[in-house]
């Protein structure tokens, strides 16, 4: 019988292009692992973590289906502990978007073109796809559910292009990216933030889940933007404005849904 998984833990695996050597850092309890070995969409995965509590209880979990051969349970800090070429794919999920960001860029001198990453921050998921745009990831799938009361996004992505290190601002990049950037006009810029803010995927999809998503949160932006237009406070006007762009981006999103 295959390890029952979450809904999300579930959404994340079956994201995961079949045939990979995926790497699963942060892997936890070792579940996902399993899904995908048992599921015959991976036939090796290394279950990564950085702590030897969760991954002590993922290598019982792993030796007790009998897949010790399979799965390779080691002890590392993001990609540290990996060898370049031994994956062609990572999971990397349950974690802030800022952490996740981090490992990524430490990881990047270990993957070529095509490698792919199924990630599941839970913040700042807005900088994730900023991050992955500018530095030669295309995103080619995402997907956006709801579980226990909390909306979680699970994107898949692809390193596209070669990765320069940009002096100006001191951070990684891409050529095709610095090229884009140089020639974008207005109105693309705010589609990009669009894109950013919400997932061009899950607007393409019209994922319900995001329309969801989109009308509490304009339900609750207009509720706080009430309330601070009645104050004098110190910045009361900034956020006001703030709020108003921000929900300027959802009703354009919206409005656009058909």
């Amino acid at each position: 019988m295959s390890i029952k998984l979450t809904k999300r833990m579930k959404c994340i695996a079956d994201m995961v292009t079949p045939g990979k050597s995926v790497a699963d850092i942060g892997c936890d309890h070792g579940y996902v692992s399993i899904y995908l070995v048992e599921e015959g969409i991976a036939d090796r995965v290394y279950a990564m973590d950085v702590a030897e509590g969760p991954l002590g209880n993922a290598r019982e979990s792993i030796a007790e289906r009998g897949l010790s051969d399979k799965i390779e349970a080691r002890i590392s800090n993001g990609f540290d502990a990996l060898e370049e070429g031994e994956s062609n794919l990572a999971v990397i999920a349950g974690m802030g978007g800022m952490l996740i960001i981090d490992i990524i860029s430490r990881g990047l001198h270990k993957m070529k073109a095509g490698y792919e990453l199924v990630l599941s921050p839970q913040s700042d998921i807005p900088l994730v796809r900023r991050y992955l745009r500018e530095h030669g990831f295309r995103i080619i799938d995402e997907d956006m559910l709801s579980e226990d009361g909390k909306y979680y996004c699970v994107i898949k992505a692809r390193l596209e292009d070669t990765v320069y290190f940009d002096v100006d601002n001191g951070r990684a990049g891409s050529a095709c990216m610095k090229e884009e950037k140089m020639a974008r006009t207005t109105d693309e810029d705010k589609l990009l933030q669009i894109y950013d803010m919400y997932g061009e995927k899950l607007i393409e999809k019209k994922n319900p889940v995001l329309k969801e998503y989109l009308e509490k949160q304009m339900e609750k932006y207009q509720g706080i933007f009430c309330r601070i237009s009645k104050s004098s406070g110190e910045g009361a006007a900034e956020r006001m404005l703030q709020i108003r762009s921000e929900l300027a981006l959802m009703e354009e999103v919206i409005n656009n849904w058909g």
